[in-house]
């Protein structure tokens, strides 16, 4: 994939999600003030924001290591984070002390820790003078909601500066996740104001805008090769 189709494929997925959430906007707010914005109108907005907040970040992300995986480089020769990524079964192994078979697993706690630390070291080996495939649902996981933490976790493990998110933004992504969860769990239905609601969703579909300029930036410079950018 060159930067040309990466940077089409991610604003393609970009236009339908800001039309469907134009539309959204329009049809339960349409010309009403500010001021008279219902509640239940700016939750229904905020729930489907967050959806394609995600959404898309974790499209972007899939389509920046499908760009990597097409490079074909070998493991030495990308950023320590993604070597990182490549052993993430077995830094999982090694931190929860598990057997991959668990139904024959016949060995003690110490046993056990010492196989798969010996499974680590092989895993490295084999992958050193080999090109390695990434999968994105383990790079860029969202095991949890997408908030600052979560992104800031993704960015980091794909070789992405966190200093690159600005720190509004960073707080509006939180704003909308933890206003999602309290919705989904039913525990916010006082009115949101109306600023605080207009000034969170335009954050973040403006860092989906940023994101595709990022995401486009790190694949033509090569961030991901091994001291191409120092990672913050």
């Amino acid at each position: 994939m060159n930067i040309a189709e990466l940077k089409a494929e991610l604003e393609e997925d970009l236009v339908w999600r800001l039309d469907e959430l134009r539309h959204l906007k329009n049809r339960l707010l349409g010309d009403e003030p500010r001021d008279q914005w219902s509640a239940a109108s700016m939750r229904t907005i905020l729930v489907m924001q967050y959806a394609h907040l995600e959404g898309f970040t974790r499209n972007a992300f899939a389509v920046y290591v499908d760009a990597i995986n097409g490079e074909s480089l070998m493991v030495r020769d990308l950023q320590p984070q993604l070597m990182a990524a490549a052993l993430t079964e077995e830094f999982e192994a090694v931190r929860k002390n598990v057997s991959s078979d668990a139904d024959k697993d016949e060995d003690g706690r110490l046993t056990r820790r010492a196989k798969n630390q010996v499974a680590f070291v092989e895993k490295m080996h084999s992958i050193a003078d080999s090109p390695v495939t990434l999968l994105s649902e383990v790079v860029a996981s969202m095991e949890m909601n997408l908030g600052r933490d979560v992104l800031r976790r993704c960015l980091y493990m794909l070789a992405i500066p966190t200093s690159q998110v600005s720190n509004p933004q960073y707080s509006s992504i939180e704003f909308v996740k933890n206003a999602r969860n309290d919705i989904a769990h039913g525990s916010r239905r006082e009115r949101i104001s109306s600023g605080m609601f207009d000034a969170h969703r335009q954050k973040c579909e403006q860092f989906m805008k940023d994101l595709i300029r990022l995401i486009t930036l790190a694949a033509s410079s090569g961030w991901f090769r091994k001291g191409a950018i120092e990672v913050d």
